[in-house]
């Protein structure tokens, strides 16, 4: 019995950004993924590597300047509307990059 073998021909290689291991991070603690809100107000805490400073976006809105405080990065959040709501932050880095967050998505009634 023949067997054929199909050779894919990819001419849409394009190079692979090398990975590199590193310590930096940048994370949105709270509110937790998925966490309903029930609070007009709520604080929101970020936890970041060495930085020169930490922004948040909500909704994908603007950048939002957090204020840092016990090792820790926070945005007081408020008159928000009712839904689900999408944080991201952004981490400064000393050589004048950013470091982006995964996205945490919470709800508020």
């Amino acid at each position: 019995m023949l067997k054929l073998a199909v050779k894919k021909n990819n001419t849409n290689k394009t190079p692979k950004t090398p990975l590199t291991n590193t310590e930096e991070y940048v994370v949105v603690d709270y509110p937790k993924n998925l966490e309903t809100i029930t609070s007009r107000h709520y604080t929101v805490r970020m936890g970041a590597s060495d930085c020169t400073g930490v922004d948040v976006s909500v909704n994908d809105q603007p950048w939002q300047p957090c204020r840092h405080a016990n090792g820790y990065w926070w945005f007081d959040w408020s008159n928000f509307q009712p839904g689900t709501h999408q944080l991201v932050a952004r981490m400064h880095k000393r050589n004048g990059e950013y470091l982006i967050s995964k996205r945490r998505r919470c709800k508020v009634n």
